[in-house]
């Protein structure tokens, strides 16, 4: 199968917001699950939380077919509030938002942080996720940016690799240590990736 006929666009439409929120929460499940669980009260807070504008999506003929996240000035895919966590879960909202806060990382004025990468099951295998990259890549050099970063963690082996053939490489990798036991994952590697202006504005003319 192929990648003919997607459309790559930054910021998801409302009707995508549900569709989007759960495939968001499903592929960041291991991240996200300590503090949100995996019932429906994780996907109502993360749907109501879902900055739209924070994400690219890939679909075709109005079905969603997979988004990546990207932070910038910052705000980022999920942007949970204490409001909506204690309207969501009661008295441990605000135990939860703080635990959510173990995740992120520094951010630098120079560096767009990727936020995310998902493709929906019936759509891998198409190239899709190579597309969300690219356009990733496009939106960084769209705001002026010198390099994209994420994290991938150890139990998904699989992301690494293709971000490795895309040009990704290791900047370092955090163990967990003392938070070990709130997470399925014992570490994260920080990727990188520079970017070129010449082949972004190629790239934002395939998108646009």
């Amino acid at each position: 199968m192929s990648a003919d006929g997607v459309e790559i666009r930054v910021g998801a439409e409302e009707r995508h917001r549900a569709a989007a929120a759960a495939l968001y929460l499903r592929a960041l499940h291991e991240k996200l699950a300590p503090f949100l669980g995996r019932g429906e009260r994780g996907e109502i807070l993360l749907r109501e939380s879902l900055c739209l504008d924070r994400l690219i999506v890939a679909a075709r003929e109005g079905e969603l077919l997979g988004l990546a996240g990207f932070s910038h000035e910052g705000r980022g895919a999920f942007a949970p509030t204490l409001a909506g966590m204690w309207r969501v879960f009661g008295w441990s909202g605000g135990l939860r938002l703080l635990g959510l806060a173990l995740l992120e990382r520094s951010k630098s004025s120079e560096v767009l942080v990727m936020d995310g990468l998902a493709v929906m099951e019936n759509a891998r295998g198409q190239g899709i996720g190579s597309l969300l990259l690219d356009a990733v890549e496009a939106q960084a050099r769209a705001l002026g940016k010198s390099s994209v970063r994420l994290d991938v963690i150890d139990t998904n082996p699989r992301a690494r690799r293709l971000y490795e053939r895309r040009g990704w490489r290791a900047a370092r990798t955090e163990k967990l240590g003392v938070f070990g036991w709130l997470f399925p994952f014992s570490e994260a590697t920080e990727m990188r990736k520079d970017v070129d202006a010449k082949s972004g504005a190629e790239l934002n003319a395939k998108i646009n």
